[in-house]
Parts: structure tokens; C-alpha cells; sequence
């Protein structure tokens, strides 16, 4: 139900929350037998630099929708941010091996490097907000 002066999300809108919602195949545990949160405790993230370098904490939640609707939203751009680097990185990595100035096996390293420190990231954000999402819609729905 539409509330007076909302309007029908843009097609890009419908694309980006299409790429970010959860998917049904997506679950806590999926991720974790992916090893994200494995990962998360021998690779730092930024959050976590952050918060033991300066004692900033880059997402406050407060335990009320609209903290909840910022951190989900944050997780959506972090996550764009690494799967961009990702893709990024990966172009860069497979034209060198096609332009046949790196081998394949450095190519292969090169790929698990970006997926344990650029994909997993991203995976984590997606994890995170697969914990979210539930807890917004119910505050929501007790509103």
C-alpha cells in the first residue's frame, strides 16, 4: 500500500534492490560455510581497523529502525564498493594473463587473493544484513 506522495521506484531502483535483497537460496549458514566469518577473524576489516586504531565505530546501531535502515543501507555500499574492486581487480588480473604477461598460475593466486580479501568482504555485508533485514521488517510491522 502506497502512503499519499510516494512514487513507483525508478528501474535502477528496482535493479539495486533486485541485487541487494535477499536472495532464498541465502541464509546465515550458507555464508558461514563459506567461511566468512572464519575469514573475518584472521582478515581484519576496515571496521574493525577503525575501531581498535581511533575508537570509531563507522556503523552505530542503536537498536531503533531508523540506526537499523542506516546500517542496511551502509551494507548495501559496502558491499557495491568491493564487488566493483573485485571485478576490477579480476579485468585487470585475467587481461594479463591473456596478454600473456603473467601465468596462469600467478593468475590463480591472484584470484583467491581478491576473493579472500576483496569478495569476502562483500559476502560479510551480505551476511550482516541477511541478520538485519528480519529485525527491520518486524519493527516495521509492530509500527
Amino acid at each position: 500500500m502506497r502512503h499519499s506522495g510516494e512514487t513507483d521506484p525508478s528501474p535502477l531502483q528496482h535493479l539495486r534492490d533486485g541485487w541487494f535483497s535477499p536472495k532464498r537460496f541465502e541464509s546465515e549458514a550458507l555464508y558461514e560455510r563459506l567461511g566468512v566469518l572464519s575469514i573475518k577473524r584472521y582478515v581484519p576489516t576496515g571496521g574493525d581497523f577503525f575501531i581498535r586504531r581511533y575508537g570509531i565505530r563507522i556503523a552505530q546501531i542503536r537498536g531503533n529502525l531508523q540506526s537499523l535502515l542506516h546500517f542496511e543501507r551502509y551494507t548495501r555500499r559496502l558491499e557495491a564498493i568491493h564487488e566493483v574492486a573485485f571485478l576490477g581487480f579480476l579485468i585487470f588480473s585475467l587481461r594479463r594473463a591473456i596478454l600473456h604477461r603473467t601465468t596462469q598460475l600467478d593468475l590463480a593466486f591472484a584470484v583467491v587473493v581478491y576473493v579472500v580479501l576483496i569478495l569476502s568482504p562483500a559476502m560479510l555485508q551480505r551476511y550482516n544484513r541477511l541478520r538485519v533485514c528480519p529485525v527491520i521488517r518486524r519493527m516495521k510491522e509492530g509500527n
